[in-house]
């Protein structure tokens, strides 16, 4: 599993880098300007695993976009669904269920963005949170973090020059444990099926034209 997840992760860097070499105008030379900026809000869905049972998360993003190519921004995703991993057995009420939140930040490359259907490939860095919620026993429980880094792979679609709908699968990767707490398992690595609208002015120079 570890040589699996270390050569997707290297598939995803070897890809960013070559499409980063672009010739067309890039964040890294001299022609980025305030027109050349741009803001993005994206709320989304994401459809993932937590501990192996299936885990539905609304996603939030928004970001600064550079030259319409490079977005850097933030994220923040809530479960919607009562996850209830198997090894809660009998052991706890059949009313406990996992909770979990995700935030951090993230890097995008868009390519070709003026083609009405191109491509995007987010990284997402941040931290994991899966506690048990067990609502109305009055008891409280710790909770555990965990870092993680998610490398996806989108399909956008131009609906209007201020918004794209995009729709991709991603690989979410566990690393280190910051806090854990007894009771509660692994979220496990675990393919991500993602939708989203992202809506926004891409850059500046757009509100130059007719």
């Amino acid at each position: 599993m570890k040589k699996t997840i270390l050569s997707l992760a290297l598939l995803f860097s070897i890809t960013f880098l070559s499409l980063a070499q672009d010739k067309q105008e890039s964040l890294f030379n001299s022609n980025l300007s305030i027109s050349n900026l741009g803001i993005m809000v994206e709320p989304g869905f994401q459809v993932t695993q937590v501990t192996g049972e299936t885990a539905g998360f609304f996603q939030f993003r928004s970001g600064i976009v550079f030259n319409d190519k490079f977005t850097i921004g933030g994220f923040y995703g809530q479960l919607l669904n009562e996850v209830r991993p198997a090894s809660f057995g009998t052991t706890l009420p059949q009313r406990a269920h996992l909770d979990s939140w995700t935030a951090g930040g993230f890097l995008e490359y868009t390519i070709f963005s003026n083609k009405l259907v191109h491509f995007s490939f987010p990284l997402a860095v941040g931290v994991m949170e899966v506690e048990i919620d067990n609502e109305g026993r009055g008891n409280d429980f710790d909770e555990t973090n965990t870092l993680f880094f998610e490398p996806r792979a989108l399909l956008e679609i131009n609906l209007h020059r201020f918004a794209r709908l995009n729709a991709g699968v991603g690989y979410r990767i566990m690393g280190n444990t910051l806090e854990s707490a007894v009771g509660v398992p692994e979220a496990g690595n675990a393919l991500t099926f993602q939708i989203g609208l992202k809506m926004g002015v891409f850059s500046f120079s757009q509100l130059k034209k007719n």
